[in-house]
């Protein structure tokens, strides 16, 4: 990951907690940031407020995110991420206690990398998000600049170079447009 910082956000204190110390035992060198709102969480992305400083916040390489959360929920938090093209390159993984097929495929449509399922038992938990970080942490991603915006490279004469990217100052001004 980029700058190994991990964004977790969910409502639930207990498994905010299990998370973390999930984290923490096979991911000592990533910063870990643990919101329980996604009002906040929003603003930890824009970059806004207290949150301007982005050496001392920076964005986040990964985050994992909570459906049913109260006021701005995962759904509000995936969103955002697609309607901001030069950060949906962060992976965003939802863990929720919700089985249902609705919330599984709006959460794909809304451009989640991928959906997990609260287990109910510790080890299991535990299990589960020492795999999401670790695979997380072995596969590439795009560069990013600090404040999380996709870095634009130029294609011309590789592979890639078929595929249309958008010139970084016309992405710039749809940016900010959306914002």
């Amino acid at each position: 990951m980029n700058n190994n910082c991990i964004l977790v956000i969910d409502d639930n204190t207990s498994d905010l907690g299990l998370i973390e110390r999930a984290i923490k035992s096979c991911s000592s060198d990533s910063k870990l940031v643990l919101m329980d709102n996604g009002q906040e969480s929003i603003a930890y992305l824009m970059g806004e407020g207290e949150y301007s400083d982005r050496d001392q916040y920076p964005y986040p390489s990964m985050i994992i995110t909570d459906l049913n959360m109260p006021m701005i929920d995962g759904f509000d938090i995936l969103e955002h991420m697609k309607i901001n093209p030069s950060w949906e390159v962060i992976p965003t993984i939802v863990l929720s206690s919700s089985q249902d097929q609705d919330d599984i495929q709006t959460a794909y449509m809304l451009g989640a990398s991928a959906y997990h399922v609260k287990p109910h038992d510790f080890f299991v938990f535990e299990k589960n998000i020492r795999a999401m970080v670790e695979y997380w942490s072995l596969v590439e991603h795009p560069m990013t600049e600090l404040s999380g915006q996709h870095i634009y490279t130029n294609s011309e004469n590789k592979f890639g170079q078929r595929f249309s990217k958008p010139d970084r100052n016309e992405q710039v001004r749809i940016d900010q447009k959306k914002n």
